[in-house]
């Protein structure tokens, strides 16, 4: 499989996204937290450090594998936001693991926090989060990606799974 693929000019479009990841993972995060303020509501189990361990180490991972598939991005110069062209199909790295190492991370970050705080508030934080980038940016970015890279792109499908 070919690591990349340079697009044409004429090619140039997006995924349409209108209201980028970043804005619904603050969101999300934001609303966790202040329900968590308004309405107190722990897990079932006491609180420890353990747990407090678990989630920073969850926080962490998802940020490592995040900014290791943004990095990549860099590295190669390829678009990071949904609403501008990709110039080409970026498949080492984390996205040799998961096709969207990015929402991998915010969703970790989410729930990690929750474990981390004890706060189901925060943890359920997650789910507005994994239903927008499910039902509403990986279609689009995937109906995009299919358009701009074709058969590499299928294949590519085939061979990574889309969160992990």
């Amino acid at each position: 499989m070919k690591k990349s693929v340079l697009l044409s000019a004429s090619e140039e479009d997006s995924a349409g996204i209108s209201v980028m990841p970043p804005s619904i993972f603050t969101t999300c995060l934001v609303a966790g937290g202040l329900f968590e303020l308004l309405f107190p509501w722990s897990f079932l189990f006491s609180y420890s450090v353990a747990m407090l361990a678990a989630g920073v180490v969850i926080v962490l991972a998802g940020v490592g594998f995040m900014m290791w598939g943004h990095g990549r991005f860099q590295v190669l110069e390829v678009n990071v936001p949904t609403n501008m062209p990709a110039s080409r199909l970026v498949t080492e790295g984390a996205h040799g693991y998961s096709r969207n190492p990015m929402y991998v991370g915010f969703v970790a970050i989410l729930v990690g926090f929750g474990v981390a705080l004890n706060s189901v508030w925060m943890g359920l934080s997650f789910l507005p989060m994994l239903l927008y980038l499910s039902f509403y940016v990986i279609p689009r970015e995937e109906a995009y990606l299919t358009r701009a890279f074709g058969e590499e792109y299928a294949l590519y499908q085939k061979t990574v799974r889309r969160w992990l």
